[in-house]
């Protein structure tokens, strides 16, 4: 992370992503989840780029987000490319491997798939639950990585000892 990067609380950024808060101003709102190595930087560097991701996001691995918008709750498929000026809308979702082009809005309740991506279908209800849930799952995870990692090495090795102490006892 680099530059003008707000992170807001519960926010995760998973090993390896890129923040260039030097070339757009980011916004990264309240438990969204960014995955491993995704890169998130305005490639023009214009100014006043601004890349807002919001609330409840859920942006997969290996993703390239430039400056554009994520509403609340909208889901960003690994290995996808959100381009410039693009937008995806609450509950709007951008498939694996997908090509967002400039200007392109994902409205509410979609899913946009393909190079550039284009509309595949409606959202139904049941996988708007199941987003839901996945990135519940994926706070958790953060949570108790942020604990593991907070741990001193001794603190680790004891708790190896009473792993081991309880794996005896099974035996």
């Amino acid at each position: 992370m680099i530059g003008d990067v707000r992170l807001a609380e519960g926010a995760s950024l998973w090993h390896s992503v890129i923040v260039r808060g030097d070339t757009a101003q980011v916004s990264i709102g309240k438990n969204s989840a960014i995955q491993d190595l995704t890169r998130i930087g305005s490639n023009a560097q214009q100014a006043g780029d601004k890349i807002m991701i919001g609330e409840n996001c859920y942006v997969g691995p290996n993703v390239t987000l430039d400056a554009c918008t994520l509403e609340d709750n909208s889901f960003v498929g690994m290995g996808s490319t959100v381009s410039r000026g693009a937008k995806i809308e609450s509950y709007g979702v951008v498939s694996a491997g997908a090509v967002v082009q400039e200007g392109v809005t994902v409205p509410s309740g979609q899913i946009f798939a393909g190079a550039p991506a284009k509309y595949l279908r409606d959202l139904t209800q049941e996988e708007k639950h199941l987003m839901t849930e996945h990135k519940m799952e994926l706070q958790q995870l953060s949570q108790v990585y942020a604990e593991e990692t907070e741990k001193s090495f001794r603190e680790v090795l004891n708790g190896q000892d009473e792993y081991l102490k309880y794996k005896r006892m099974d035996a």
